[in-house]
């Protein structure tokens, strides 16, 4: 249990770190939180400095935090699958819920997309892929998301077994792989709650 512990303490203080918050501020001198949509993310990071460069600068950073709290805790706890995970998981958390912001932060897009780029690249391909295609035939950002959030853990399902271990590490199961990405689009969904609401009011007005 003191693994687990310490692995969701490291996973919540990397995910937390305020990447597009500190960025903007240094930029700008405006805090995110009441700039644009509020959200401390790569998105609202561009509408707000209008720089290609600083939004860059936050994805990748933001990326590289799921990668780290994965990665980290293989080495420095010789970690099993679901050890890793609890830090990957504390990290979306961390990163949607900083303790340094209020707990206001991201929708948490580009750290799961660190996060499971370390337990399976083929998770980003096809989330990347429902996105385009919804988004194609909707041209409605946030609905894209909203549906390759959905769809992505229901594609990776129907995998079929022989197929999936192409694209997976050795050290994670399919069925485990699957139970993560469930997991983690749960926490995607509750970061867009407030886009998710919006949607359906606007359906009803």
């Amino acid at each position: 249990m003191t693994d687990y512990f310490l692995s969701i303490l490291f996973g919540y203080l990397i995910g937390s770190f305020p990447t597009a918050y500190l960025l903007v501020k240094f930029k700008t001198h405006k805090d995110i939180r009441d700039e644009g949509t509020g959200n401390v993310g790569t998105f609202n990071t561009f509408e707000v400095t209008h720089s290609k460069a600083i939004g860059a600068a936050v994805l990748i950073v933001d990326i590289l935090k799921g990668v780290v709290a994965v990665v980290a805790i293989k080495f420095l706890l010789n970690g099993e699958f679901w050890l890793m995970a609890s830090s990957g998981i504390a990290a979306i958390i961390g990163h949607n819920y900083p303790v340094w912001l209020k707990f206001k932060g991201g929708r948490g897009l580009a750290i799961t997309a660190g996060v499971m780029f370390v337990f399976g690249w083929i998770f980003i391909v096809i989330w990347i892929l429902s996105f385009a295609i919804v988004y194609l035939l909707s041209k409605n950002l946030h609905l894209g998301n909203i549906l390759a959030i959905v769809i992505t853990p229901v594609i990776i399902a129907l995998f079929p077994n022989e197929i999936m271990r192409i694209f997976i590490p050795y050290y994670v199961s399919q069925n485990n792989f699957i139970y993560l990405g469930i997991v983690v689009c749960s926490l995607l969904l509750i970061g867009h709650s407030d886009v998710i609401k919006s949607f359906f009011q606007k359906k009803e007005s």
